[in-house]
């Protein structure tokens, strides 16, 4: 008898085990494409609200990509870029990754925070 009921759970564990719903799949790791953070409009609303609109020209701008605020560059082709704003002077910034619509990056030695496209 204990042989019949260890057989019988033995078979229903194997059976749970594979009826396991194998169509989902692991999202693909976010990767740093440089070229789809630029000339758009990236808005955070967690924490303080922070915005940036980095144009393909090395410029910092409003919204619409017209005031220009300051300026952008990557540094030493890294994840890392500078930015130098007229008011707030240079900083550094680091990039984790970017897609078509969410930018994941931080200040300094800040946390990082996710934007997205606007």
């Amino acid at each position: 008898m204990k042989k019949v009921l260890a057989i019988t759970l033995l078979a229903l564990t194997l059976a749970l085990v594979n009826c396991k719903d194998k169509t989902t799949e692991d999202p693909a790791p976010k990767t740093l494409n440089k070229s789809l953070m630029v000339n758009k409009y990236w808005k955070t609303t967690t924490g303080v609200p922070l915005d940036h609109y980095f144009r393909s020209d090395g410029k910092i701008c409003s919204s619409d990509g017209q005031m220009v605020f300051g300026t952008w560059a990557w540094l030493n082709n890294s994840d890392s870029l500078e930015k130098v704003d007229a008011t707030l002077g240079s900083s550094v910034w680091y990039a984790e990754y970017c897609t078509d619509t969410e930018l994941k990056m931080k200040v300094s030695k800040g946390d990082y925070k996710i934007y997205t496209k606007q």
